[in-house]
């Protein structure tokens, strides 16, 4: 046979259209566009014949995945994003007040500072016991009487004044140590305690809470003491 031309018909070549429409569908960045793609080629298939309607429809399919998926977010992020925390399931974070809160002094924990309008705060272990019922927590980043760094409790039977003063003493010192050998400012500072009295022993208190305060009567602390 003599010299011939390579012939391929029309319905024998994959429609670009549909090849176009399946990448676009696996890249997913513009659904959209692969849908149409995807459209538009099965038409032409349709009306001139060609392969690759698998591929249009595979390209139709997949895009309307991704347009799925992308409405299925922004849906998501407008109802859990506008929400304005006030139900359960909001994420609007917790604020702590800064407000003073009266509370009693036997409910006094490590890390509260607070203020003692009957000045057993200020009262050192050189000075006279001061009963207390109530003091005010406050923000430590303020001025403060005290700041409770210990607390621990008393066994045994009721000691006299003396021999109380005494425990609660050493106790709120060797307690204490550790964290005043932290601070700069040790110093300026003394302990000062609260302890049960005789009637608040009888209903089973046996709390010592140990305070830092500032050395010279009369002057508050301003900031927490250093952890």
């Amino acid at each position: 046979m003599g010299p011939g031309f390579g012939q391929q018909r029309d319905d024998d070549k994959t429609n670009g259209m549909a090849i176009a429409a399946f990448v676009t569908g696996l890249l997913g960045c513009l659904g959209v566009l692969g849908l149409i793609l995807g459209l538009i080629a099965r038409h032409q298939i349709k009306e001139r014949g060609g392969k690759g309607g698998g591929l249009a429809t595979a390209g139709i399919a997949l895009s309307s995945l991704w347009v799925a998926f992308g409405l299925i977010a922004t849906v998501y992020s407008v109802t859990s994003g506008g929400s304005d925390g006030d139900d359960k399931g909001g994420a609007k974070p917790t604020v702590t007040s800064t407000k003073p809160k009266k509370v009693d002094a036997r409910k006094m924990k490590v890390g509260d500072c607070i203020n003692d309008n009957s000045g057993a705060a200020t009262t050192t272990a050189s000075e006279g016991p001061v009963e207390v019922e109530s003091v005010k927590i406050v923000p430590c980043a303020g001025p403060h009487d005290g700041e409770v760094l210990a607390t621990f409790k008393l066994g045994g039977l009721f000691p006299s004044e003396n021999e109380m003063s005494r425990k609660a003493s050493a106790g709120c010192k060797r307690l204490m140590a550790p964290r005043l050998r932290r601070e700069p400012a040790a110093r300026s500072l003394a302990t000062s305690y609260y302890y049960p009295t005789a009637e608040s022993w009888t209903r089973g208190d046996r709390a010592v809470t140990c305070v830092a305060v500032h050395a010279t009567e009369g002057r508050k602390l301003t900031r927490p003491i250093h952890r």
